[in-house]
């Protein structure tokens, strides 16, 4: 390990080099580069870049700073050719403040001995290069949202509010880890299935909240601005197909680079349509692809994709025999066993949510038993019961199994009017959608959404699914 030795972290005080809080924040726009994380072990990445992040957000969140957004240092960092590690050195977050328009930028870093985290801060001011303040702290690793809360009361001049409840002891450690570890990817799909695997477990943490509509948005956007492009290059590969003037190996070129597209693009009715064009023309092989096998590899892949089991499993029973002994092969029957684990593996999560709604029931009949018989209110745990049958199938992601469940609790129960009860009408609502969208029943999931802005506008405004919805392609609607 860097730095201190073990010893010495364990024995430092939470408050030490703190000192008196300054009397007022430093000059904005603020910002805060990527925390270094001190230990030799790289796979501790995530708790440097989920502590920054979490900072940033619990600062922008306050109303008293400006602060640079990510993307704004992303695009200076890329533009002066920087590398990550590099901007924890004051000259270069120093330069990348200057590109950003920053007047204080905060570096940082973390460092954890066993069980115990140090937290480490510099404020400095842009134009002279000079250390406004510092803020070290250090604590159990349990209370690691309280150690931020620390450093960012100093940067503020004030205590920090946190925007919600936040989780403790070893959950709060797991919930900041999945967290982090879907900011350190560069996938976006595992970024999203991250995300959201971080509000399963604590659906409070908004921000994993926030991060998740964030990337919704973007993504959108990038789609938006591509869709024009993306249509008359579609459009003139599907005229050249289909054009009898050209010759048939631009034919089966043109075919052959239509499927690719639209299979890059997670385009799966789309892509079913095409593939079921294509298999009717004939065209002929081209460089050794021939685009009917193509063809009929895409059907299977769309109709994996549209979640049609009983029509994948045929798709490529047929394959099979088309081409039993074809390029392809070998891939269908990868896919096909994969997909019957999967279903397997979906049957297998039904039973166990089931059995655990079970027991719960259980649980809840003798409180319900115990509370009748005293006279006293049974709303509560009927609320938590009907809570309890949404959750544990949104929990596994089990789409048509959430359906019932989740919408008979908020309607059963309303918007709510305290926290928790509006947050779980919100999540049911949430975990509705998700199931929506995910079985591509898109015009229920439209009127799903605008009954949420109905019942319930603030919550509709700040859901994460919102912008999914919103943003359903025309090719891929029913």
């Amino acid at each position: 390990m860097k730095g201190a030795p073990a010893l010495l972290l364990l024995v430092l005080p939470l408050h030490f080099a703190l000192g008196a809080a300054p009397s007022r924040p430093p000059p904005g726009p603020v910002a805060v580069m990527p925390f270094r994380n001190l230990n030799d072990d790289a796979a501790l990445n995530w708790l440097a870049r989920g502590l920054a992040e979490t900072l940033v957000s619990d600062l922008r969140a306050s109303g008293t700073l400006v602060m640079v957004e990510r993307e704004q240092l992303d695009a200076a960092v890329a533009e002066l050719k920087l590398q990550a590690e590099t901007l924890t050195t004051e000259s270069s977050a120093v330069r990348v403040g200057r590109l950003v328009g920053a007047r204080t930028i905060v570096i940082g870093s973390i460092q954890r001995a066993k069980d115990t985290l140090r937290i480490n801060a510099r404020f400095i001011d842009v134009e002279t290069g000079t250390v406004l303040d510092t803020a070290k702290v250090t604590g159990p690793e349990e209370r690691v949202f309280s150690l931020q809360d620390e450093v960012a009361a100093r940067l503020l001049g004030a205590p920090v509010k946190p925007r919600a409840k936040r989780p403790a002891g070893h959950q709060a450690v797991r919930t900041l880890e999945t967290y982090g570890r879907a900011l350190e990817t560069r996938s976006d799909d595992e970024r999203a299935a991250l995300l959201r695997a971080t509000l399963s477990t604590t659906p409070s943490f908004e921000y994993a909240r926030d991060e998740l509509r964030r990337q919704e948005e973007r993504l959108a956007e990038l789609a938006q601005r591509a869709a024009p492009q993306r249509e008359a290059m579609d459009a003139s590969l599907r005229a050249s197909i289909q054009d009898p003037a050209l010759p048939l190996e631009q034919r089966s070129l043109a075919a052959l680079n239509l499927l690719k597209l639209s299979h890059s693009r997670a385009r799966w009715r789309t892509l079913l349509q095409d593939a079921d064009r294509i298999l009717l023309l004939g065209l002929p092989d081209y460089h050794g692809q021939l685009p009917a096998e193509s063809a009929a590899f895409a059907r299977i892949v769309a109709l994996e994709g549209l979640q049609d089991g009983d029509a994948m499993f045929e798709a490529g029973d047929t394959f099979l025999r088309t081409y039993p002994h074809g390029a392809m092969a070998t891939a269908v029957d990868r896919l096909m066993r994969g997909a019957a684990l999967a279903r397997a593996e979906y049957e297998r999560a039904v039973r166990e949510a089931r059995e655990e709604i079970l027991q719960f029931e259980r649980k809840a009949a003798d409180k319900l038993a115990d509370l009748e018989r005293r006279g006293l209110p049974t709303t509560e745990v009927r609320r938590e019961l009907d809570n309890e049958r949404c959750t544990a199938f949104g929990r596994r992601d089990l789409r048509e199994h959430v359906l019932r469940p989740c919408r008979a609790y908020y309607e059963t129960w309303g918007p709510g009017v305290e926290f928790l009860e509006k947050h779980s009408a919100r999540e049911a609502r949430e975990a509705e959608l998700n199931a929506l969208i995910s079985l591509r029943r898109f015009t229920e999931a439209r009127e799903r959404l605008a009954a949420f802005r109905a019942a319930d506008p603030e919550g509709e405004r700040e859901s994460y699914t919102r912008t999914r919805v919103l943003t359903i392609r025309r090719d891929e609607v029913e």
